[in-house]
């Protein structure tokens, strides 16, 4: 198990290496001058060369990738180009806002998907069955910024039960990081945004569980549960759900990949301060170290999410092969 993980580990960071790698080849590529956004065409050309001195654009592209790679290293991701903050700073405010978003909607899925499947599974073709797949093929045929509008329309526009977008309303200061993420005012702007998540990504762990519970509820095990005289709850959580869950596991990782990169639409629709939202505005500006660190920092998140899963994954079932540990 531990040579396992090691070596999970040590590929970890071979991936962030290769993604981190290929994100300085692809922004050097892009079509225009990168140093026209932060040096003005209309400076001197004396003035031009101090300014690409200062920010090490004068070096040659090896000199430059070294540097960058050693900045990495050290968390120094320089300065913005468009607000000269420090690009930490930056995301460490963003990073926040989007793990909050992203981890409240996925918590959501995890805990609701995977229960309503096991009860949909146990009650096959009852009316809960039927109701629950075609509501959750719905919510994931639709796109998220057209719940999130719909959303939007009804709760906030029409009953007013809930903001219109933003983390907090205008005016309020939080005195501190606690007061800022669990006061009452930043979780009632939160409501939507973990629904609009919740909604679309529900139906993928909810699907699996129940395919994978009615799979292990064809099994011999699982009758001779039942002719044991187990009360129905236990054969259902205990025997039945334990091992329908790997398959939710194996899947779980992926989806959240995909909902870190997705939360673009969601942050812009809800006017949601995060990753995503920082991303297209620092693409779009050729905020270049911003554009990179969150690229960067979001492809990380997700190559950690995967070896969490992969981990996970070892003690859930043991029959997986561990190199010398590996059970024949």
């Amino acid at each position: 198990m531990r040579e396992y993980i090691i070596q999970r580990i040590a590929y970890t960071f071979v991936t962030i290496f290769v993604v981190a790698s290929i994100l300085f080849l692809i922004f050097r590529m892009l079509p225009g001058d990168p140093t026209a956004q932060v040096i003005s065409p209309a400076l001197d050309e004396s003035a031009q060369k101090r300014l690409k001195q200062a920010f090490g654009l004068d070096k040659p592209l090896y000199v430059q990738y070294v540097l960058y790679l050693k900045n990495l290293t050290l968390l120094n991701w320089g300065r913005s180009f468009t607000s000269s903050y420090k690009v930490t700073d930056i995301l460490w405010y963003r990073f926040w806002n989007t793990v909050f978003l992203m981890g409240a909607g996925m918590c959501f899925t995890l805990v609701v998907g995977p229960g309503l499947g096991m009860i949909m599974a146990w009650k096959r073709n009852s009316p809960l069955d039927v109701g629950a797949t075609v509501g959750a093929l719905i919510f994931q045929s639709a796109p998220p910024f057209i719940t999130g509008l719909v959303l939007l329309m009804v709760l906030s526009y029409r009953l007013d039960l809930f903001p219109t977008g933003g983390m907090h309303t205008p005016g309020f200061h939080p005195e501190s990081l606690v007061a800022q993420f669990l006061s009452r005012d930043f979780l009632h702007h939160l409501v939507l945004p973990t629904v609009t998540v919740a909604l679309f990504y529900l139906a993928t762990p909810m699907l699996i569980m129940r395919d994978s519970m009615l799979e292990v509820l064809g099994s011999d095990f699982i009758e001779l549960a039942k002719a044991k005289g187990l009360a129905p709850h236990v054969v259902m959580i205990k025997h039945a759900a334990r091992n329908a869950l790997l398959a939710v596991v194996t899947v779980s990782s992926i989806m959240i990949g995909f909902a870190i990169g997705g939360q673009v639409i969601v942050e812009q629709v809800f006017s949601w301060p995060g990753m995503g939202r920082l991303m297209v505005e620092a693409a779009s500006a050729h905020d270049y170290p911003v554009a990179q660190a969150t690229f960067l920092s979001l492809a990380a998140l997700v190559i950690i999410l995967n070896l969490a899963a992969d981990i996970a994954y070892c003690y859930l079932d043991p029959r997986i092969s561990l190199g010398k540990e590996s059970v024949p």
